[in-house]
Formats: C-alpha cells, structure tokens, sequence
C-alpha cells in the first residue's frame, strides 16, 4: 500500500478529480458518483504525503499539513449540503490556519520582506474590499464571517510568497505552494459568487460547479506536491 500510494498516489488522485468533474458533467443521474470521488480526494493526498519517506532532518511539522488536510476533508463533506455552508467554511478556516502556523515555522514574519510581499498584499487587500463591496448585500451577517474566512486564505498566500523570500524553499514556493494557494483563492470566490449572487440574480453559467472543483483540485494537489517536496528534501534548519 505504501508503495503504491508512493508511485501512484498523484495519478490515482488525478484520476478521481476526472471522475467528479465527468460525473458533474453527466448531471443528478450521477450524483452519488459526484459524493463518493469528491470525499476520496483529501484522503487520497493524506495517504500519498504519510507514505512519503522524510528528509532524515524532517521535524513533526508534517502533522501542521496533514491536520490543515483533514480540516478540508471536513470542509468538503459540509458543503455536499446547503445547510452546512457555515461549519464547511471553518473546516476550511482550520486548514488555513494550520498552513500560515506551517509556513511561519519555515521563514517567520519577522524575517526580511521582498518588495512582491508588500504589492501582493495591497493587491489582496484591494480583492477583499472588492468582495465585500460585492456580495455584502446578498449575503447580509454572513459577510463578516466571510471576510474573516478571505482574510486568512489571503494570509495564507502571502506567507507562500513570503516563504519564496527563503532560499532553501524559494522554488517549492514559486512552483507550488503560491500557485496553489491562487487557485484556492480562485476556487473559493467563484464558489462565493455563484452561492450568493449568480444563483439568486444571474448569470446562471452551466456547469459552474466544474470550475469550482477543478481550480479547488488543482489548488490541493499543487499544495500538496509542494509539501511533499519539502519534505523528502527538507534541510536541518525547517521545521
């Protein structure tokens, strides 16, 4: 099994991201395929990083990840229901907060800041704005618990780029880890636009669902090879 996750982990995951967008395509008649491919995705990734053999300087930061992974788990089987949007979201609060402790541990804020920290945060900060101006009106109270949730994903990003500041991780986190966390960000606000705003008003875009998971799974598996990468590769100093 081991092995297996080792070598196949990746593409088994692929291939299961094909089945949930596929069987999206296909519609209700598929809607128990759509439950089960979606709720084997996080475990798949879970299996494939403990199966990886650490860096024999690899401290337990490793369990910051897989803790933030199964707090998307969660959120990923909360949100199957209308009902559970609030609880899904703090599944997901969890995994971001988890990975800003994860990130902090391997290059800390007070270490130096790049130019691209400070403009990706103006940047950022301009993007929450702009979804509060937004979706405030549609979403009434659930806003601020929203801007909340937006403020930590964004957290999160930038201490991806923060980290590529850090010469032993600068190519893991340009690759990976902060293209994975835009396509979090990108999953998550198409998600919220469509929640609170296209389905109420308009555009009703087809099969919209398919961008959200897409973008969602590219997010996950970028994250994830990042991590994995770190780990089998970490130096003495990282957490």
């Amino acid at each position: 099994m081991k092995t297996l996750m080792q070598k196949w982990g990746i593409t088994i995951y692929i291939l299961i991201l094909s089945m949930h967008l596929y069987a999206q395509v296909l519609g209700e008649p598929y809607k128990i395929v759509q439950v089960v491919t979606k709720l084997l995705l996080l475990p798949i990734l879970i299996l494939f990083l403990l199966a990886q053999d650490n860096h024999q300087n690899t401290p337990k930061g490793k369990w910051l990840v897989l803790l933030g992974l199964v707090g998307s788990w969660a959120g990923d089987a909360f949100l199957l229901g209308d009902n559970y949007f609030i609880p899904g979201m703090v599944a997901f609060m969890t995994t971001h907060i988890f990975n800003i402790i994860f990130f902090s541990k391997i290059y800390g804020p007070l270490q130096p800041r790049a130019n691209k920290l400070y403009i990706s945060k103006f940047i950022l900060i301009t993007f929450c704005f702009f979804i509060y101006f937004q979706l405030k009106a549609s979403m009434g109270a659930l806003i601020y618990p929203v801007l909340v949730y937006m403020a930590l994903i964004c957290s999160a990003a930038l201490m991806t780029i923060h980290v590529s500041n850090n010469s032993s991780t600068k190519l893991i986190a340009n690759l990976f880890w902060t293209p994975g966390m835009l396509f979090f960000i990108c999953s998550d606000t198409v998600l919220a636009f469509n929640k609170f705003s296209w389905e109420k008003t308009g555009p009703h875009i087809q099969h919209i669902g398919l961008v959200t998971m897409l973008t969602y799974g590219i997010a996950q598996l970028l994250l994830v090879k990042g991590f994995q990468l770190y780990f089998t590769t970490a130096p003495k100093e990282a957490v």
